[in-house]
């Protein structure tokens, strides 16, 4: 990647159309398959001149090349607290060194498993019980070649982390709530057999804040801004807009939150949301 800040040029453009990537541009199902269907789309969005960015709460290290083949022209990752543009890294938070080793003691105490993610790495700390969620996950972002270390590995470090913990350490995790509040956004992931999933990413930081510093950046009307996700995560992105997409099937309070719920990811949902605002066609 290019060292410094890439300026912002005379250019104008038609919009801006930012994706969120589990369950809106690829499937969740394990397969991690994209539709035809969201290609074409993708493809003919570019061709009618838009900007179009990933807006995920997944780090740049883990936005494989699958996705970054499709042809985008930047990232809002970890959300909000790295975005890329062109090669060029336009915003990156590091949170203090301090503030990473308290984390990660409170989180001990918590009894919660959670894998850390940064640009250049994944971490674990490995618990006595791992959530079969966490497992999933931490093989799925060990592929490719992509660096997944323990905590206490002299190189440790992280932008964000996903944690799970058990109802029955309930009491344990609001403990940990009341440090994690004073330095983190808290995102609540919902709940699956007996687990309860949690987002965790520097206070001041959203995919809703990515949003608005690229706004700005490219001296863009919000009015031009069009977003489609369908997870609590990206709740922050659609309160940001005017004109919010939620795939079929998200949760309830996500299609509670958008001005447009289109069709399932595999029911070529994006396709046709796009469609319906006259991006494509």
């Amino acid at each position: 990647m290019a060292a410094g800040t890439l300026k912002t040029t005379e250019q104008t453009y038609p919009g801006i159309l930012f994706f969120d990537i589990d369950g809106t541009i690829i499937t969740e199902d394990g397969r991690h398959f994209i539709p035809e269907s969201t290609r074409q789309a993708i493809r003919d969005a570019r061709d009618r001149g838009y900007l179009l960015f990933i807006n995920t709460g997944r780090v740049f290290l883990n936005v494989e090349a699958m996705i970054r083949d499709l042809g985008f022209d930047g990232y809002v990752c970890g959300c909000g607290t790295n975005i890329r543009y062109q090669g060029y890294e336009l915003l990156h938070y590091i949170i203090p060194k301090d503030i990473q080793t308290r984390t990660v003691e409170r989180i001990r105490k918590s009894k919660m498993n959670v894998i850390f993610e940064a640009s250049d790495m994944n971490a674990l700390d490995v618990p006595v019980s791992i959530n079969p969620e966490l497992a999933e996950l931490a093989d799925y972002f060990s592929r490719d070649g992509r660096r997944m270390v323990s905590v206490t590995d002299p190189s440790f470090h992280f932008d964000k982390f996903t944690g799970w913990y058990r109802k029955e350490d309930q009491v344990l995790h609001d403990e940990f709530r009341k440090f994690a509040d004073i330095y983190y956004e808290y995102t609540d992931r919902g709940e699956s057999d007996g687990w309860r999933m949690c987002e965790i990413v520097p206070k001041g930081y959203s995919k809703g804040t990515g949003i608005r510093y690229l706004l700005t950046y490219f001296r863009i009307d919000m009015e031009n801004c069009y977003v489609f996700g369908d997870s609590t995560n990206d709740l922050p992105m659609f309160r940001e807009v005017v004109h919010s997409v939620a795939m079929g099937g998200s949760p309830q309070v996500v299609l509670d939150s958008v001005e447009y719920v289109t069709d399932t990811i595999t029911e070529d949902g994006l396709y046709r949301a796009m469609l319906h605002y006259g991006l494509i066609g």
